[in-house]
């Protein structure tokens, strides 16, 4: 049986790699000098990790898909795991229209991570010289010398980190634009005092800075971060998992609360975000989660479950927060605080009439979309949400949130996203029925009292797949003090 084993092994990766020498593509290249190579890192790593071939081009790369400059990143199908590079890579592609699948149908690594991969038809790159990579670090770097440093705000998720590692420093975000000699300094990018420890935690992140003799003479405004908790139910945690593994890695400081926290109220004053991630099916499982028995059910450390209630302990875990949670909740929004909802989550806010003018839709029986990756539609670029995305159409991975409406004269002020809804914009995956999502809000900032309720009907942070898209999570907590004034309308009641 061993000797079986070893000898498919031997012929699957035989087979790959004259599959690899034979068959278009032929390779990947990820070029250098991306505005954010930590995302480009992300995608080689975890190559690096399926025990993909990588390497660093040695000299210029010309190919029939354009000329790419020494140090892009090249991955050649000819190897032994080159068929599970191309999965990983392509695009995936559904031509079956009444296909029915089990799970995701889009994972598409360089538009989940919104980093530039080329998929190229050209044999030359099998020729191209390159030395393996075992594992891409990218090192930051200051330049210039002076008192002040901006950290450049290029989509780097790594920015949220060194907030939060350097959290005892005060920090200005620079509210627009500005060139500072030949640097552009993209909005959002944070102004530090110069020292050796900020240029040292800039290298480390991989990020990009730039020091200046004096301030740049710009609107500036207050990068505080906030305090920030995330809400969990007791009987759907998997999603909720994710969210907390990505805040944990990027170092965000948060509290991790249950219906017994949001029951008790006076949020306000312990928090300024709340965040509730995707969870259950829709709003009513979201409020009130386990069905009650008749008798309580603990979740609690004992003796002989010694690690229960590590995180968080319930005397019942039934009934959810209830009608009462949801006031307390709507108390916070209006007295000042932000709450933001991600994915099924963004059914809440509209069905229990925090946001009492936006309706949440279910699309038809006929519409179906497993996690393909899709066209989204940035309608307000400066945003603070969309801080290091400077162009107008990005790659989002479908959620299956709600179908979000607002009121005409509102549409202008609080859809911040929408998705383009064409066949074209169906970017990887399956999705039938796409025109049921064309012109739908993608994100909402809806004025609720003093605060205010971002609805994602995405979800920005998904199985650790999506990284493009969590640095907009990441801008709606880091920069929550920063959005636009509040617009009237009747959810502002």
């Amino acid at each position: 049986f061993a000797k079986t084993v070893l000898e498919n092994f031997y012929d699957k990766s035989r087979n790959s790699i004259d599959s690899g020498s034979k068959q278009a593509p032929f390779g990947y290249v990820m070029p250098a000098g991306q505005r954010d190579m930590t995302r480009v890192a992300f995608i080689v790593n975890i190559l690096r990790i399926q025990g993909i071939e990588v390497g660093r081009a040695t000299e210029e790369i010309k190919l029939k898909e354009g000329t790419f400059p020494a140090g892009s990143l090249v991955v050649k199908r000819n190897q032994p795991y080159g068929r599970l590079a191309k999965i990983l890579l392509e695009k995936q592609q559904f031509p079956d229209p009444s296909l029915r699948t089990y799970d995701d149908t889009g994972w598409t690594m360089g538009l989940m991570s919104q980093a530039q991969v080329v998929e190229t038809a050209d044999a030359a790159v099998l020729d191209a010289h390159v030395q393996p990579v075992d594992q891409l670090e990218i090192v930051g770097a200051v330049k210039g010398a002076g008192p002040w440093t901006v950290v450049l705000h290029n989509g780097a998720n790594a920015l949220a980190t060194l907030r939060y590692r350097l959290k005892d420093l005060t920090y200005d975000a620079l509210a627009q634009p500005f060139k500072s000699d030949s640097v552009e300094l993209p909005a959002g990018s944070l102004l530090i005092p110069s020292s050796a420890r900020v240029t040292g935690e800039i290298e480390k992140l991989g990020l990009q800075a730039v020091a200046l003799s004096q301030l740049p003479n710009v609107q500036k405004r207050p990068a505080d971060p906030p305090r920030l908790a995330v809400y969990s139910t007791w009987g759907s945690t998997q999603d909720v998992g994710w969210v907390r593994y990505a805040l944990d890695h990027f170092e965000f400081a948060y509290d991790l609360i249950y219906k017994e926290r949001v029951r008790k109220g006076n949020l306000r004053d312990a928090y300024e975000v709340i965040v509730i991630p995707s969870q259950g099916r829709g709003a009513k499982s979201l409020v009130f989660d386990v069905e009650s028995k008749g008798r309580a059910l603990a979740y609690t450390k004992t003796p002989e479950f010694p690690t229960m209630g590590m995180y968080g302990e319930s005397a019942d875990i039934t009934g959810g927060m209830g009608l009462e949670g949801v006031v307390e909740l709507e108390k916070f929004v209006k007295a000042g605080g932000v709450l933001i909802t991600l994915g099924a989550a963004s059914f809440f806010p509209a069905e229990f009439g925090i946001t009492r003018t936006v309706d949440a839709a279910r699309p038809s029986a006929q519409f179906y979309a497993p996690g393909p990756v899709v066209e989204a539609v940035i309608d307000q670029p400066t945003h603070p949400i969309f801080y290091g995305y400077p162009e107008k159409t990005v790659p989002v991975r479908y959620a299956n949130g709600p179908l979000l409406r607002v009121p005409t004269a509102d549409q202008a002020k609080w859809v911040l996203m929408e998705y383009a809804g064409t066949d074209r914009s169906v970017l990887s995956g399956f999705m039938r029925g796409v025109a049921e999502t064309r012109g739908k809000p993608a994100i909402l900032d809806v004025p609720v009292g003093q605060g205010r309720v971002i609805l994602f009907a995405t979800n920005p942070c998904y199985r650790w797949q999506n990284l493009g898209e969590f640095n907009m999570l990441a801008n709606a907590i880091l920069y929550f003090n920063q959005f636009p004034k509040s617009r009237g309308g009747a959810a502002a009641q």
